[in-house]
This record gives C-alpha cells, structure tokens and sequence, in this order.
C-alpha cells in the first residue's frame, strides 16, 4: 500500500522570512492563521468545560455555591486566564453583573472577558482590599485564608436567601473578613445566583471594620 502525502501550497514554517536567512523561525501568514485557528478552538473547549463545571449548578446548594465561587476565585487564572472572575460574572444575577461591571467602568456593551479582565486585574491591586478572594498562599499577604460559615442559611420568601461567610487565616485561626451572600434563585433552572455581598474587613489595613464596604470600591 503506497501512502500519498500532499503538501500545503504555501509552508506553514517559513525559514527564510525576515532576513532572508535559513532557520529564522517564523510563521507564514497561513502558518500563524491556522495556529490562531487552533488556539481559538483550545480556548472554546476549555471555557465550555469552564461552564459545565459550574458554578451556577442547579445541584448545589448555597453553602457548596459560595464554596465553589470562592475555590474559582482562588484558582483565578486555571484554566484561563482571569477564569474565576468570569465564574464570578457567570454566577451573578444580572442585576448583580451590571454592578460589577459598573465598578469598572466598563461599557453596558463590553464583553464578558473584558469585564472579566478590567475586574480580575483591579482585584489583583497588592493593596486592594479585595485582593484576598483571588490570591492564595505565598502570594497573598494574608497568607492561606480559608472560609467558614458560622450561621445558620437565612431562608426568604421569593427563592432568596442570606448566608455568613468567614475569610480566617489559616496560621492562626484569625478573622479576616466577614461576608454577607444576598443569593437568588435562577428562574431558569433554580440554581442559586449572587445577587449582592455585605463586607466586613477586620485586618488593620483595612479598619474599621464596623459597617458595610460598598463593592464598588473594589476599583478604589
């Protein structure tokens, strides 16, 4: 049996390109289409398994969603870049959305990865307030934070319901912060949502931490 192999018209690997010599290392104008190509496919796959992973889930409930935004938070850039703030701006109502997005100052009209992106890196600032949710261990000056919730799930009327949750150090069991989750009900397939977050600072950086900090100054 005689195999047959057809070449492309045009190389993908162009050697000579830019300077004429061999072993240059570029790309022919096809080369690099098809490497977009490709990438942009890699990129679809991994935010589709990104979606199907969740949060929102319509199988969990509201301590395993806050737990799982959180852990996505944490884990900001895995698979993708800015990953777990797109979980963020997926997990939002979409009242709560068009805050975040207002926060930044981005468009009514901007894409979910510039929002993501302007969020995710306003976030990260070292001395954002905020920074805690999105870096971990080493990289946090606040070192391995874990969370607790010491309170009993406040269930509403209309599908809502409110839920403490505690950032502590986990060096020294230390309250960090206090967060309040304002949860909905999707009407879609009923998987809890975020649709508003109480928070209550206790570090020195940031006091007093009497009183509710307004999310809009994540950008401050």
């Amino acid at each position: 049996m005689t195999t047959t192999f057809r070449m492309e018209e045009e190389p993908l690997y162009d050697d000579t390109a830019a300077g004429g010599g061999s072993g240059s290392g570029l790309f022919s104008e096809k080369g690099r289409e098809i490497l977009n190509m490709k990438i942009a496919q890699v990129r679809r796959k991994l935010e589709e398994e990104e979606e199907r992973r969740g949060p929102p889930s319509p199988n969990l409930s509201a301590h395993e969603f806050v737990t799982a935004v959180l852990d996505s938070l944490q884990n900001a850039n895995g698979p993708l870049p800015f990953s777990g703030v797109r979980t963020l701006l997926r997990a939002s109502t979409p009242r709560w959305r068009d805050a975040l997005r207002s926060s930044v100052g981005a468009p009514p009209h901007a894409t979910e990865q510039s929002i993501a992106t302007a969020l995710g890196t306003a976030m990260a600032r070292p001395n954002n307030q905020f920074s805690i949710l999105v870096t971990k261990g080493d990289s946090s000056p606040d070192g391995h934070v874990e969370w607790t919730f010491p309170t009993d799930l406040l269930e509403m009327q209309d599908g809502e319901c409110w839920l403490e949750c505690r950032l502590r150090s986990k060096k020294d069991n230390r309250l960090l912060v206090a967060t309040g989750w304002q949860l909905q009900r999707s009407p879609q397939d009923g998987s809890w949502l975020l649709d508003g977050l109480d928070w209550q600072d206790f570090r020195d950086a940031f006091r007093p931490g009497i009183g509710r900090e307004e999310w809009s100054r994540i950008c401050g």
